[in-house]
């Protein structure tokens, strides 16, 4: 598949032919086009650059693994913000516990 074709192509078709083909180049495309709001939504939750990061490195590898789950009920965006929200709602439940333990 050519670059242009594939930049032509809608954020759920390019999901729906990453399922199909698993081809990790198409991910990347998928990832350009959303790191950056990725990042925002995670910088929002963990006010560090680092760690920001980090979680979308994490959300990132998670939603690779879990993008066949997408039905395409909604509009992908929709659901990645999701996604992302809850991912990072969980990363603060577990570090608020971890603060927790270690004060006991």
């Amino acid at each position: 598949m050519k670059i242009s074709s594939v930049n032509s192509l809608t954020d759920e078709e390019l999901v729906f032919k990453i399922v199909e083909t698993n081809n990790s180049q198409l991910f990347a495309i998928l990832y350009d086009r959303f790191s950056k709001v990725v990042y925002n939504k995670c910088y929002g939750f963990s006010k560090n650059k680092e760690e920001a990061e980090d979680l979308t490195h994490d959300v990132f590898i998670r939603l690779f693994v879990k993008l066949k789950t997408f039905k395409g009920n909604s509009k992908f965006s929709t659901w990645l913000y999701s996604f992302t929200y809850n991912f990072c709602v969980n990363y603060v439940q577990r570090n608020t516990h971890k603060k927790r333990r270690k004060l006991q």
